[in-house]
């Protein structure tokens, strides 16, 4: 007869499942933008939908535990940033404000006795960017094995991720295309918006598209002002185009890049809006849908490689 505590599984569990002994081994955090101008059609939060969206699904794909969404952002020129992202705060403060975020929620996993010391913190908003700076003395003062915080920049500088973007978009345009010629035809969109991926233009529409929170009355709105009048378009919704109406209105605004220092890609972006589509913003869902699951797979193949 079994005894009660031969039918306890605790610590025999662990070849279980797909993910085995990694199994949990990284604490998944997700961050982005609590209110941030898009334009007419998109949520105030879609950087927080976009970010918690794939943090999520880098955990599936990874076998990491997913476990709170950050609600604070930063940005490289916080007072400027201010007029379309009223809620960021100072990158200083927000680091002290995440420590003591990551403490809480790593006391509670290690008071479960499961792993609490490796940290991956996935983020939407490129403004987060410069918390990336960070990670070593956060990792130094919570006293954790490893804490990453890769930044967009990162993300966009990668040969691998973008060679399977490339690799995915080919076959959508092929089965989007009725033939060779449209396919290479939708190629060449899909490139261009790649290209001039900013903030607020064709990129994260489809993104929206994709996760369903694109309000394409409002979208079609929109695109309806930018035929009659895309300057005019632009100056009633500012964030659009790469911030094209905060750009192009100069002065203070300047420190975002000009004509001739375009370091943030934002008169890129603008131009791209211009010539793509008469001006008008059209979101493909195929793209957003592709974009958001090889960055998952991208991160997840990261976590699983450093899991040992």
């Amino acid at each position: 007869m079994l005894e009660n505590n031969d039918l306890s599984l605790e610590g025999k569990m662990d070849d279980w499942g797909p993910f085995g002994k990694n199994e949990g081994k990284w604490l998944i955090f997700s961050m982005g933008n609590p209110e941030e101008g898009h334009g007419y059609a998109l949520p105030r939060n879609i950087d927080d939908i976009v970010g918690q969206y794939t943090a999520q699904l880098i955990a599936l794909k990874s076998g990491g535990r997913y476990v709170a969404h950050i609600p604070w952002a930063t940005d490289y020129i916080v007072d400027i940033a201010r007029d379309w992202a009223p809620k960021i705060i100072p990158v200083e403060e927000l680091v002290e404000n995440l420590k003591a975020f990551l403490t809480y929620h790593i006391g509670i996993y290690k008071k479960m006795r499961l792993p609490a010391s490796r940290i991956f913190i996935y983020s939407a908003h490129g403004g987060n960017n410069p918390l990336a700076e960070f990670a070593e003395d956060i990792k130094k003062e919570l006293n954790l094995e490893r804490v990453l915080i890769p930044s967009t920049e990162d993300t966009g500088k990668s040969e691998t991720l973008a060679k399977n973007v490339l690799e995915r978009l080919a076959m959508v345009s092929s089965e989007l295309a009725s033939n060779e010629g449209e396919a290479r035809k939708l190629m060449r969109i899909f490139a261009k918006i790649i290209n001039g991926a900013s903030h607020a233009s064709h990129f994260e529409h489809s993104a929206a598209a994709a996760l369903g929170v694109l309000d394409k009355e409002k979208l079609k709105i929109m695109n309806q002002e930018l035929e009659r009048d895309f300057d005019a378009a632009i100056k009633k919704w500012p964030p659009i185009g790469g911030l094209g109406g905060y750009i192009t209105a100069g002065g203070k605004y300047e420190v975002l890049g000009t004509k001739e220092n375009d370091e943030h890609g934002h008169w890129n972006c603008l131009k791209i809006l211009r010539k793509l589509d008469g001006g008008k913003i059209k979101p493909i869902k195929e793209l957003g849908e592709v974009l958001i699951e090889e960055v998952a797979n991208f991160y997840a193949e990261l976590l699983m490689s450093d899991s040992d």
